[in-house]
């Protein structure tokens, strides 16, 4: 077939045909359908490169946590043999050597050391006083740190160490740090006898460590230790890693509960107060409030395991035929009962180790 210049010229010059304007369309449609889900997916891809890198990054907080948190239990362990000499290394009498079960009281300054008036913390349990009984006080006035009375809330920090026993525990201001009172191990409320006491609590013993805080009237009363996190109690101790944002308003409202929000929300009733967590923060159906502040806390359980584990195995060097020491004749050591004037380190481990298996 021979075409015409008129047909020649519609062929090139007129409209396409409508198969071939259809075929463009879908093939553009195609374009950008494609362009929709790469983009999506690379999106996708981001959002999981990001949510990958946080995790990494709060589990490594997490175990720098943890890490800390065992210095702190080793450290309360190991509490006689670490003050079983002075400072210039001579062997102390049984009246000087500290019972197991002890923590460093709080860095207030932030200097990474507990010297001066921060070497010894304490606030008592006041009946229906929240803010009574751990430590930091958080009303203290001692003009340390952040402890400035001026309103603001007292704060302190793990310890970087106690220089002069060798002792290392966490970087410098790096962790907020709040410790049942009880638990210090030097505290002028308790056992300043005449001025020349081991000015600590005792007996630091299960006897005077299980009961219900809100019928105490007094830290003279058995309880349980203070501390709440995310409105479970008995927690000896807090170590509080609060990101670069500072303390969430909730761990700095100066009372003796405490949340641990990473991956975590909050609920709260009218009166902002906090009553109940749930654990998928990604729901927008579910009301509240997340909080950064990443905490690990030691239990009374993690804490009476780890004594329990130490007295029981050494329960055969205080009693019995092939004891260390005559029980009968020695009458100050910390393994023995406590008594006010003859044994005021003692905290009951001899006679409540006879439980020991």
């Amino acid at each position: 077939m021979v075409y015409t210049k008129k047909k020649w010229i519609n062929l090139v010059g007129g409209s396409m045909p409508a198969v071939q304007r259809q075929k463009g369309f879908v093939f553009l449609l195609v374009i950008v359908v494609i362009a929709i889900i790469a983009t999506l997916w690379l999106a996708t891809k981001h959002q999981g490169l990001i949510s990958a890198f946080k995790n990494e990054e709060i589990d490594e907080s997490l175990m720098a946590l943890k890490e800390v948190k065992r210095r702190l239990l080793e450290f309360s362990v190991l509490n006689p043999e670490i003050y079983l000499t002075t400072t210039t290394g001579v062997l102390q009498g049984n009246d000087k050597v500290p019972a197991v079960g002890y923590f460093p009281c709080p860095d207030l300054d932030g200097d990474g050391l507990v010297s001066g008036l921060e070497s010894s913390c304490g606030n008592p349990l006041i009946s229906g006083n929240s803010a009574s009984g751990f430590v930091p006080d958080p009303l203290s006035a001692i003009g340390l740190g952040s402890c400035t009375g001026g309103g603001s809330i007292c704060t302190g920090y793990v310890p970087q160490e106690i220089d002069t026993r060798d002792v290392y525990f966490a970087p410098k201001k790096r962790y907020f740090y709040v410790l049942d009172e009880r638990f210090s191990t030097q505290n002028v409320f308790y056992n300043d006898i005449s001025g020349v006491g081991p000015k600590r609590y005792a007996p630091l013993a299960p006897s005077r460590l299980e009961g219900d805080p809100a019928s105490a009237s007094s830290s003279l009363d058995s309880f349980d230790p203070i501390l709440r996190l995310n409105e479970v109690g008995k927690y000896v101790a807090l170590i509080i890693d609060a990101g670069d944002n500072g303390l969430d308003a909730a761990n700095n409202d100066g009372d003796n509960a405490f949340v641990s929000g990473r991956g975590n929300k909050y609920l709260k009733n009218a009166s902002d107060e906090i009553v109940g967590v749930t654990y998928d923060p990604d729901d927008p159906d579910i009301p509240g409030v997340e909080y950064d502040d990443q905490v690990v806390g030691i239990t009374y359980n993690e804490w009476i395991t780890l004594i329990a584990h130490r007295v029981c195995g050494e329960h055969d060097r205080f009693s019995g035929d092939a004891a260390d020491f005559d029980a009968v004749t020695v009458t100050e050591h910390w393994v023995k009962d406590y008594h006010a004037t003859d044994n005021p380190l003692g905290s009951e481990w001899l006679s409540w180790g006879v439980a020991c298996p």
